[in-house]
């Protein structure tokens, strides 16, 4: 009986160190940009193509029932050099300003861009881009991802 416990315990130790190795990625940051500036589909961006990010806002802002309303584009500033660009003073997966620019690493995953989304669209409908991330829309039309370090 003593015996079976000791291999319990080790293997959940065990378990508990992997998990702890693998669960965390060190942020760094993107330093070069790669594209800045309108988001109309040019295909010339290396993240996600321009024209992948232009289809996941147009879902989004259609998620979030404001299809009819004519409000701009978000602007794009697309950066490599890290997985990580600096938002405010902190390190974050991507960023949304208020000014209307989505800035995102190279390879970032299509729902970083649809969480950045829902912040433009409230941005442009409400004039809150709600930094706390209140509104159900986030979980609702912004992707599956909710960006290292916030909450809903």
């Amino acid at each position: 009986m003593r015996k079976i416990n000791f291999i319990c315990v080790c293997a959940a130790l065990i378990a508990a160190a992997g998990i702890a190795g693998c669960g965390t990625k060190e942020m760094t940051p993107a330093t070069e940009i790669v594209y800045e500036g309108e988001l109309v589909g040019n295909e010339t961006v290396t993240y996600p193509s321009a024209g992948k990010v232009l289809e996941t806002c147009m879902k989004v802002k259609a998620c979030m029932g404001l299809s009819e309303y004519d409000y701009p584009l978000p602007k794009i500033r697309g950066m490599k050099g890290g997985n990580a660009v600096d938002c405010g003073g902190a390190l974050k997966r991507g960023c949304y300003r208020a000014d209307g620019w989505i800035i995102v690493p190279e390879g970032e995953e299509l729902d970083i861009i649809a969480h950045e989304c829902v912040h433009h669209w409230l941005n442009m409908h409400t004039g809150d881009l709600d930094p706390k991330h209140e509104s159900g829309l986030f979980l609702a039309c912004g992707g599956s991802v909710m960006l290292d370090g916030e909450t809903e």
